[in-house]
């Protein structure tokens, strides 16, 4: 996941970067909020599908590594720094790391139920997925398996950008954009665990070789 982080992130710079070396730096927050804020769906298209190329090919091959029966710890491994980020983006770890007491007070209620909610969605997504990527190579049809993960994964991460900019044009709607995106990235990450799991049982009874890297 760290791996894969790195160029995802260096690719999402780049238009920053070309703005930067074409009007300058003082230009380059005004330049890409109205860029983001006119194009949500183009800026939520790449955002979403940079993290969902890099992530699901550097799951694609790290599901490979290890036998079928450790896939899944593979995705929990995700889950766990794609949580940690999540957390310390917000401000949450420096929080807790001041105080527990502190952390406590300044949570409200919306704020520990999208925490709770992004926690299960990666919890149950990247299981999943690693899963579903390690039949889709266990019976070699890899790269289909990883193009589907890959748009699950983009509808998830260009559903969350595309979200955050609407809320900034449509702020008296806040509450219902997180509802419906959140009921959609909930339904997405059961369907890829409930896929894993009905794939499971194929995959730990094939008698294929495996051909680990």
């Amino acid at each position: 996941m760290v791996i894969a982080l790195i160029p995802q992130l260096i690719t999402q710079e780049i238009p920053s970067i070309i703005v930067i070396i074409k009007y300058g730096l003082v230009k380059v927050v005004s330049i890409m909020s109205g860029f983001e804020l006119s194009n949500p769906i183009i800026w939520a298209l790449f955002v979403g599908g940079t993290a969902a190329v890099y992530q699901e090919t550097m799951k694609y091959f790290s599901v490979n590594t290890q036998g079928r029966y450790l896939a899944i710890w593979i995705g929990l491994g995700f889950s766990l720094v794609d949580i940690a980020i999540l957390l310390f983006e917000g401000g949450i770890l420096p929080m807790m790391i001041i105080g527990v007491s502190k952390f406590v007070t300044t949570l409200t209620t919306t704020t520990v139920v999208l925490i709770a909610l992004n926690a299960i969605s990666s919890l149950l997504f990247h299981p999943g997925t690693a899963l579903i990527l390690k039949y889709g190579r266990t019976v070699k049809k890899g790269i289909y398996f990883l193009l589907f993960t890959i748009l699950l994964h983009g509808i998830e991460d260009g559903g969350v950008v595309y979200t955050d900019i609407y809320v900034i044009t449509h702020p008296g709607q806040y509450l219902f954009a997180i509802a419906v995106f959140w009921s959609v990235a909930i339904v997405v990450s059961l369907f890829a665990f409930v896929m894993a799991m009905s794939l499971r049982t194929k995959l730990y009874s094939e008698r294929v070789e495996e051909n680990l890297i």
